[in-house]
């Protein structure tokens, strides 16, 4: 029997699968799997194979990411990269994402890193000039991060440090899509979907549970404080409960109904991507829409992108431009009484009802001063627009045998314009008779480089140079304005009776020199190094340059003649080893200028008063990183990457109070300078683990599973002192910078059913008492887990594919700072709800009782202990999608290269302790209030290739 066939598919586990014409004879040479085995590390100063890079870096690719119904890019980033948490302190649409990639490295500046896109440094982070809500607006969101081709988290200063003052918190590289040659593609995408609350925030008591409560509450009182026989404390209690807990006209309300809506998501996109061999190009619009779980949080974004590159015989040109438009609204947050999150889990109670008998508002909010938050929402806005340009052009001309100049420029403008909206029909504008606030602020930042490269292998040798020139100039100016007393509910400026304006201007510029070689041996031997010299002009002129720089090497071990013989099993060894510093600018862009401040007042006339020395020695806080990895990959089809790294920081930057003699008071009545004073350490290990499990013509199956452990350690404050307090938190030498400091929780006293507390004596005994000022405080954990990490999993087969990603993190805490509502039957527990954690069942009753819960009363008061930190161990199904694609046969017919139809989910599931009643993504402080919590999100898309 002959068959007809006439190629081989032939294919292998970590191996590209490679289809041949059948002959004789042949043979055929697998080529590894590059996503196993040679992944390539984009940086902003070039790209290199991850065999042959000496640094620290981890590469994300999104392909298998875009379906996520998420705004935020540093959503893609969950669960992927080791050592990197993304923390969020707020689940409104458009919020500002924490990024920490191995821990905090500064106390006064900033803790994010770096954001390059397509090698140009872009602005981030929050540019809302309110503070009502704590979700901020974040200019990540303003991103369409289906654009994104792929990210590379860099971690250790062996690439950091090419950054220089803006690096020490590590870089995040973005690099767009580009077009390709061939046949132009066009591809079509929308999607639609529903968001809730991820997990069950803060429950509390019903109608019902919170009357019984109360009413046991008032016994309490009554017996124990009072000294009331039993008969007496009913009759006390049946005389007050319905001044509380009665139960309204309309029945009990539940406001979780009231203040809360399913959310929505849509998303609808088209992209072109094309070209021959000399030009190229992709381009894309998309718009978004996405309503938040409260009545009036949203967001709607219009993106645009452009990238174009054309090749001469010497020169590249590449041109990149994107266009946003975006509006957020946003509802107030933390504990103002505007919040609805706040309302539902702490001052609107079941007895408190939104509208009358009459269809009018209710005002009876007794623990909001009437305040009706239906009524605010109704009336009340807050919102915010940004228009963002970012552009960039580059050419690159190929001068001779390798040797490139490179000469860039680019553009990053946005403009916010947030208005507020306090009606005089709500209590937050009545006292005025309404008031209205604008803001109108621009940001721009003008970077150019200039960089000569070259690159050439003489035999063994292989040599990659690398010399550059950058500027960077950000200028931020706004305009802010406020009306009050109007006449009439039409909210602009014009109409108030009563208005004032003020206005203010920043600008800071950068100056750098910067240098970088490679060189390797052999393709065995490597060994890098970095200078880069930033002169800013946040700095006075004595402190002003900074230098950074790194060196490294790594040794291929699998390419040594004594490990030939195991090849087939350990197919790929490196050793690496980097060290190096990098820096941090101070956030104040004039922190070192003596200055006089206005606004006082002198015997009823304006005054000003100076306000700050000159701080000419005020420097660069310095970050020295050490990192020593291990990459080994077995059967072609098993990489694995384990690390180990040091990150001190000193010359850390702290307001050091000083004496006020001279007369230098600030306008917050304090006397204090900064000054590079403090040391801080970071020190973990990292592991991560590919594979390509299976691989053939149907199935494909990979895995990825990381892992990291930061310990975080105080070396040094201002010098004088040990400790600094701060409310719940407490700064300690030897200790995390973040740590709770209160009473150590000891249980119920049997006999009175108070809280006892261990009383922590210097000589370490364990006795306990009811007294809390007999107690010492001690610290009760931090907010920084032990470890984090994820587990992702892409499997297709023929025209199923299924793609999750799994985060956690164990050994953090957070802090329940709502101390409003742990009194245990105190004055909000009655005005206004009760969690639901106070289960009667568990309280106290009588002496001899061995209870989990403290006595309930009346009149109780509030204690900070350890009882109220909660473990933030968890584990997450971050993202998860089915797609399912129409056989290219099929397609084809009908006119199409593709057709996808999918389902994708975000925050799906979330498995926690039953202790912990917030979203186990805290703020990075670990100190919770009433944060909108994370959104799960479930979609439906489709998607069209022609």
């Amino acid at each position: 029997m002959y068959s007809s066939a006439k190629t081989l598919q032939i294919s292998y586990i970590g191996m590209q699968t490679q289809e041949v014409a059948i002959k004789p004879n042949l043979k055929v040479v697998l080529k590894p799997d590059t996503e196993v085995l040679d992944e390539v590390v984009v940086t902003g100063y070039g790209t290199f194979k991850k065999s042959s890079f000496t640094g620290s870096a981890s590469n994300v690719t999104t392909e298998k990411l875009q379906d996520l119904p998420s705004i935020s890019v540093q959503d893609r980033l969950a669960g992927s990269v080791a050592g990197v948490q993304i923390t969020s302190t707020s689940g409104q649409p458009g919020s500002v994402a924490s990024v920490r990639i191995r821990g905090m490295g500064s106390i006064n500046a900033s803790n994010e890193p770096l954001y390059v896109i397509d090698g140009v440094p872009m602005l981030n982070g929050n540019v809302s000039e309110f503070t009502y809500a704590d979700s901020g607006n974040s200019l990540m969101a303003t991103l369409n991060s289906n654009d994104i081709e792929s990210m590379t988290v860099i971690k250790d200063a062996a690439a950091a440090s090419l950054y220089g003052s803006r690096a020490a918190n590590g870089v995040i590289v973005i690099t767009t899509k580009k077009g390709s040659a061939g046949k132009t593609k066009i591809g079509v995408r929308a999607d639609w979907g529903m968001s809730n609350m991820a997990i069950d925030y803060r429950p509390i008591l019903d109608g019902k549970q919170r009357r019984e409560i109360l009413h046991l509450g008032f016994e309490n009182y009554a017996k124990y404080t009072l000294g009331y026989d039993a008969e007496q404390a009913a009759a006390l209690a049946n005389k007050n409960i319905d001044e509380y807990a009665a139960e309204p006209w309309s029945g009990y309300t539940d406001w979780k109904d009231v203040l809360f809506r399913n959310g929505s998501h849509q998303n609808y996109e088209v992209n072109a991507q094309g070209g021959n061999e000399k030009t190229r190009f992709y381009t894309s619009f998309a718009y978004t829409k996405q309503e938040g779980i409260t009545n009036v949080s949203g967001y709607e974004r219009f993106t645009g992108r452009a990238n174009v590159t054309h090749q001469t015989d010497k020169v590249l040109l590449e041109a990149n431009a994107m266009y946003t438009n975006s509006t957020q609204n946003v509802n107030n947050e933390g504990t103002s009484f505007a919040s609805p999150i706040m309302c539902y889990a702490m001052t609107a109670s079941p007895s408190t009802y939104p509208y009358n008998e009459d269809g009018s508002f209710s005002s009876n909010f007794p623990a909001l001063n009437g305040a009706n938050p239906i009524q605010t929402e109704t009336y009340n806005y807050n919102r915010a627009t940004i228009n963002r340009f970012l552009g960039s052009m580059a050419a690159t001309w190929t001068i001779w045998d390798n040797l490139k100049l490179k000469e860039a420029i680019s553009y990053d403008f946005n403009q916010n314009n947030e208005r507020i909206w306090w009606d005089p029909r709500s209590n937050d504008g009545r006292s005025s008779n309404g008031v209205y606030q604008r803001v109108m602020g621009n940001r721009g930042q003008l970077n150019t480089q200039t960089q000569l490269s070259y690159n050439k292998s003489f035999g063994l040798h292989n040599l990659d140079a690398l010399v550059g020139f950058e500027t960077e100039d950000y200028k931020y100016d706004y305009l802010y304005a406020n009306g009050n007393q109007y006449p009439s509910y039409l909210p602009e400026i014009e109409n108030a009776g009563d208005s004032r304006a003020s206005s203010h201007v920043e600008r800071y510029r950068m100056t750098s020199f910067l240098g970088r070689i490679n060189y390797d041996y052999n393709n065995k031997y490597y060994f890098s190094a970095s200078y880069r010299r930033d002169g800013s002009s946040r700095l006075s002129r004595e402190s002003r340059w900074g230098d950074f720089w790194s060196i490294s090497g790594s040794w291929r071990l699998s390419e040594e003649a004594f490990m030939q013989d195991i090849k087939h099993v350990l197919t790929d060894a490196k050793l690496r080893v980097s060290y190096g510093v990098n820096g941090t600018q101070p956030t104040d862009l004039y922190g070192y200028l003596g200055v006089y401040e206005f606004g006082y007042n002198y015997a009823g006339n304006g005054g000003s008063a100076e306000a700050r020395f000159d701080n000419p020695n005020m420097k660069w806080e310095k970050n020295y990183a050490t990192n020593v990895g291990l990459d080994v990959t077995l059967w072609n089809r098993l990489s694995i990457t384990a690390e180990w790294y040091n990150r001190d920081t000193k010359d850390l930057l702290m307001s050091k109070n000083i004496s006020a003699v001279p007369g230098v008071i600030n306008s917050s009545g304090g006397a204090t300078m900064l000054m590079n004073v403090g040391s801080m350490r970071n020190r973990g290990v990292e592991f991560e683990i590919k594979s390509t499990n299976i691989q053939n013509k149907d199935w494909y199956w990979s895995t990825s599973l990381n892992f990291g452990h930061n310990k975080n350690t105080l070396l040094k404050l201002d010098g004088e002192q040990n400790e600094m307090i701060d409310g719940i938190a407490i700064h300690r030498i030897g200790e995390a910078y973040q740590s709770f400091y209160a009473y150590e929780y000891a249980g119920v006293d049997p006999e009175t059913g108070s809280e006892m507390f261990y009383i922590n004596g210097e000589d370490g005994s364990r006795e306990t008492t009811i007294h809390s000022n007999e107690a010492n405080k001690v610290i009760i954990g931090s907010p920084d887990p032990k470890l984090t990490g994820g587990l992702t999993n892409f499997v297709s087969w023929k025209f199923i594919d299924l793609n999750f990603t799994l985060t956690y993190s164990l050994g953090g805490h957070a802090y329940d700072a709502a101390t409003w509502l742990q009194s245990n039957g105190g004055t909000y527990n009655y005005v206004g709800n009760v969690p639901a954690y106070y289960k009667i069942e568990d309280t106290w009753k009588q002496p001899g009782d061995n209870a989990k819960l403290p006595l309930f009363a009346y009149g109780n008061k509030n204690t900070v202990s350890s009882r109220w930190m909660m473990p933030t161990d968890h584990l997450r199904l971050k993202n998860l999608t089915i797609g399912f694609t129409l056989p290219s046969n099929l397609s084809k017919k009908a006119g199409i290269s593709k057709l996808r139809a999918y389902i994708s989910g975000n925050n799906l599931l979330t498995w926690k302790s039953k202790d912990l009643y917030v979203d186990p993504e805290t703020p990075v402080d670990g100190l919770c209030y009433f944060e909108t919590p994370a959104l799960r999100t479930i979609t439906f898309g489709i998607e069209l290739g022609f």
